[in-house]
């Protein structure tokens, strides 16, 4: 992972290791430590969170029950696992559910895929921006530069109007 794409947090968690490490074994140990945690971080939504939304994507709505149904192809979880984990979905903002009259709940995605993705990203780019400024700017010129030249193109079009 390149350096721009760590959180502040973890880049300040790593010089303090940095100046405070006694070996070269626990240096190799605690940059191992730091890339794990840095890789959960870079995660906007659990494992879970994903399949979960990948299936009302699909189904367009549904209960706890028949979103279980769906994701139960691809895990054994238990309801009340699913149920938690709606319910939590549901507090943060990536699913919007109505009650129905035999006390449950029908749960659809607040945003479609396109929409989710276009809010995901803005919001991690005006993260990169406010903690890394000019420097995040440039790193993302270079990688859109790398990976596809045109879009690049397309970028410099977009920010001359």
């Amino acid at each position: 992972m390149m350096f721009w794409s760590y959180p502040q947090r973890l880049l300040d968690r790593y010089f303090f290791i940095l100046h405070n490490v006694v070996s070269k074994r626990q240096l190799i140990y605690k940059a191992m430590s730091l890339r794990a945690v840095a890789r959960k971080k870079s995660k906007v939504l659990g494992d879970l969170e994903e399949i979960i939304l990948e299936a009302l994507w699909k189904i367009g709505e549904g209960t706890v029950r028949e979103v279980m149904s769906a994701v139960n192809r691809r895990r054994n979880l238990a309801y009340t696992t699913v149920m938690t984990v709606m319910g939590r979905m549901a507090g943060k903002g990536y699913l919007c559910r109505k009650a129905l009259p035999n006390g449950r709940f029908l749960y659809r995605p607040c945003y479609s895929r396109e929409e989710f993705h276009a809010k995901t990203a803005r919001a991690v780019f005006s993260q990169f921006i406010r903690n890394f400024g000019s420097v995040a700017v440039a790193q993302f010129v270079d990688a859109v530069e790398e990976v596809d030249p045109k879009q690049l193109k397309a970028l410099k079009a977009r920010l001359d109007k």
